[in-house]
């Protein structure tokens, strides 16, 4: 794999160290170039801290290569996109050669009390010995090189900076100013300390005046109770409350002051707000980097600045003009092949490259370890994920479910681990054997990648993944918890990444799972079969062995392990007496013995998996509200009376149920109401409340992609070959 830029960078920073390396990619491939990234972890953030949904966006429009770690790129330029990524404590797993290698420097060394901001006593000996280069360094900005100079680098740096980037066009500019209205000022940052100034100091840069109005983005609640009284013209929004753009568009001067000890690398913010025409008043000493675009005072002379303004229709105008054109000239994509070329000369302190052929050539194999369960969930998720990953991966099922079968039906290598329950063993002496079984396939398949869905980390799992230690391990974790369950949701640290596959009733969702956004990513509903793959009903009918005029009902009332469902049964055998028409088709799990008794002359069997290719065989449906089930349902628009599973170690299917209900895209009734049950058979064999059903259900038409969207990130973290992922 040959590259232009090689970037080895930490994907889930927040603020303007993804902001630039989105646009540096952005303006990689308008020049021409190629670029590729090698996914790093600095050590600043938690280790399940999510991926930036920016980048990961921006890196899937612009094709920017994910480097696998099965390749051995070479490059022309590589840059370790962070001071904190060249640390004893990263770990890059991936080898690549380069003709030149920098440090790009985010920040000054210390803040503006001295205090180290980096460990860099090592810089040169990790650059050397790890990354086979001499340390060079390229600060972003001028102030960033006064910094390293400072502190005894100025041996290791380039002539040159590698300064940040903005695309103008996203950045429509600011809305006009109606006459006579208050001055509109507000500034945006994350919120942490330091990127705010003391309550005493806003009040001097923000003060409360009827002239004024503050919009402050990203204010922490912790900030805000250090004030007395919050001034009465400010209004506050949580970090990223707005998208940057309409937040800025509203707004007709910008400022930004902070914290006294903070040094601004750069000062991302202030140039977002150049780039959409807004007057800028900020601190002095960012007049190296922005020159004559803003306004320099220190906080008390702020206020005066905006009396100015807001007096001069002209100036105001002058200085949006001013800032645009700054912008655009100084710092637009277009300034790349300047920079790239600055940087980009062959250096003879490199390792030897390592001849094309020895690079990895067997595919990468990805572990995914299920729990027991009661059904299919946890396992058909596992399927819909890994079988969105593509064919350039193997994946091997290490599970404890009894239907491992159907994963080896579906082509996968899968063991069977026998869960605690069945072999009637004591909890902490089946976690040891566990731990000993799953270390063992961990060293025998060395997957890049484990997966495990489950509520709960067994102590087995979290203790072999952490002695293996190669490769990342990521928790899918369904929502809708029945009970709290602090000592579960609290082990997510020991993930590398914890993904919740999206449900259509989150409103009801209590939050027992925990809800935060840094560190659990949501997404779409998980589907291992995607309405688009869903066969017609005649072809669905013939492959199933079916009558093609009779109406059927689907029925699938679960594994019944551990909750009752005989009244339900009942109820419907009742049903089929009083409807000569209809025939119903209970639809067994694989891992179902055959043991009915309930017997009926228009009951027919079938097992089937997975069962959402045949959905439109039916015309309506009677079953448990299970995750998968559900979601498959209202999906494929099939009428369905949901019958909840309550039991206590269940997620909250009645509140699934319910939900549905409330919107039209089902019915539901609890398993112990055989009238209500009957009273809602009776409404399915309607035709017209079916037709009404199925178009409240077809409403949810473009939410289906959660296994896809977990792929893409997964192809991501753990460096796995790219397979394209065909749009839904």
């Amino acid at each position: 794999m040959d590259l232009d830029v090689l970037y080895l960078a930490d994907l889930r920073f927040p603020g303007g160290s993804t902001t630039s390396l989105k646009y540096d990619i952005r303006a990689c491939k308008q020049a021409g170039l190629k670029a590729g990234i090698i996914p790093l972890s600095s050590p600043l953030f938690a280790r399940n801290q999510v991926l930036n949904a920016a980048l990961i966006e921006e890196i899937h429009s612009t094709g920017t290569v994910i480097v696998p770690r099965t390749e051995r790129p070479r490059a022309k330029v590589a840059l370790l996109y962070h001071p904190s990524l060249l640390d004893k404590r990263v770990t890059c797993r991936t080898g690549f050669d380069a003709e030149t290698f920098y440090l790009v420097v985010h920040h000054t060394t210390r803040d503006r009390r001295g205090r180290a901001n980096y460990q860099t006593e090592h810089w040169s000996d990790l650059a050397t010995d790890w990354f086979g280069h001499r340390l060079k360094l390229l600060p972003v900005s001028k102030i960033v090189r006064k910094d390293l100079e400072l502190n005894g680098f100025s041996h290791a740096l380039h002539d040159s900076d590698w300064t940040n980037l903005i695309d103008p066009s996203d950045f429509p500019g600011r809305h006009q100013r109606l006459p006579n209205s208050q001055l509109v000022i507000g500034r945006h940052s994350r919120p942490s300390s330091d990127k705010w100034p003391s309550p005493s100091v806003a009040q001097e840069c923000y003060p409360a005046s009827p002239n004024f109005a503050f919009r402050m983005m990203g204010a922490s609640q912790s900030y805000l109770d250090q004030f007395e009284t919050i001034p009465s013209n400010w209004q506050v929004l949580p970090f990223s409350k707005l998208p940057i753009t309409a937040f800025l568009q509203d707004l007709d001067v910008y400022s930004y002051f902070h914290s006294d000890s903070l040094v601004e690398a750069f000062g991302y913010c202030v140039l977002e707000a150049l780039a959409s025409g807004l007057p800028c008043v900020v601190p002095h000493y960012l007049q190296d980097i922005f020159g004559d675009a803003c306004f320099y005072a220190e906080p008390e002379q702020a206020p005066k600045v905006y009396d100015r303004l807001l007096s001069s229709c002209s100036m105001m105008e002058k200085a949006s003009k001013n800032a645009a054109a700054f912008a655009k000239d100084t710092f637009g994509l277009d300034q790349f092949t300047r920079k790239f070329d600055l940087v980009c000369k062959t250096s003879n302190d490199t390792r030897p490259a390592i001849p094309k052929g020895q690079e990895t050539s067997a595919k990468p194999v990805v572990l995914s370890v299920t729990s027991n369960g009661v059904g299919l969930g946890h396992l058909s998720r596992q399927l819909a994920i890994t079988t969105a990953i593509g064919p350039c991966v193997d994946t091997v099922f290490f599970s404890m479910s009894e239907a491992i079968e159907v994963a080896r039906s579906m082509g996968h290598l899968a063991e069977f681990r026998p869960f605690s329950r069945r072999l009637e063993l004591d909890p902490e002496i089946w976690n040891a054997y566990f731990f000993q079984e799953l270390l063992d396939a961990l060293n025998f398949y060395k997957p890049s990648l484990v997966l495990f869905d489950g509520s709960v980390p067994y102590a087995g799992f979290l203790g072999a993944v952490e002695a293996h230690g190669k490769c990342p391990s990521v928790w899918i974790r369904r929502g809708l918890w029945r009970t709290d369950r602090p000592q579960s949701s609290s082990l997510d640290g020991h993930f590398d990444a914890v993904f919740e596959p999206g449900e259509l009733c989150h409103a009801m969702d209590p939050g027992h799972v925990g809800n935060d956004p840094e560190r659990v990513t949501k997404v779409q509903p998980v589907l291992l079969t995607h309405p688009n793959n869903q066969l017609g009903k005649a072809q669905a009918r013939q492959e199933l062995n079916l009558p093609d005029k009779a109406t059927l009902c689907l029925v699938q009332l679960g594994s019944e392990a551990n909750f009752d469902m005989t009244l339900a049964r009942q109820v419907l055998l009742e049903f089929l007496d009083r409807q000569p028409d209809t025939i119903a088709v209970e639809v067994r799990s694989p891992l179902h013995i055959d043991d009915r008794t309930d017997f009926h002359e228009r009951l027919l069997s079938r097992k089937i998996f997975p069962l959402g290719r045949y959905l439109k065989a039916f015309d309506y449906a009677v079953c448990a509200a299970g995750y998968n089930t559900f979601h498959e349902n209202i999906a494929a628009a099939l009428p369905t009376l949901f019958v909840p599973n309550n039991h206590p170690e269940m997620d909250l299917q009645e509140a699934r149920a319910g939900y549905g209900s409330r919107a039209g895209w089902n019915l539901s009734c609890s398993a112990d109401d055989p009238y209500g049950i009957g009273e809602k058979l009776q409404r399915l064999s309607n035709p017209e409340e079916r037709k009404a059903m199925s178009l409240a259900c077809a409403r949810n038409h473009d939410c289906w992609k959660g296994a896809s969207q977990i792929a893409q990130q997964l192809r991501i973290l753990a460096q796995l070959p790219d397979t394209p992922i065909k749009k839904n």
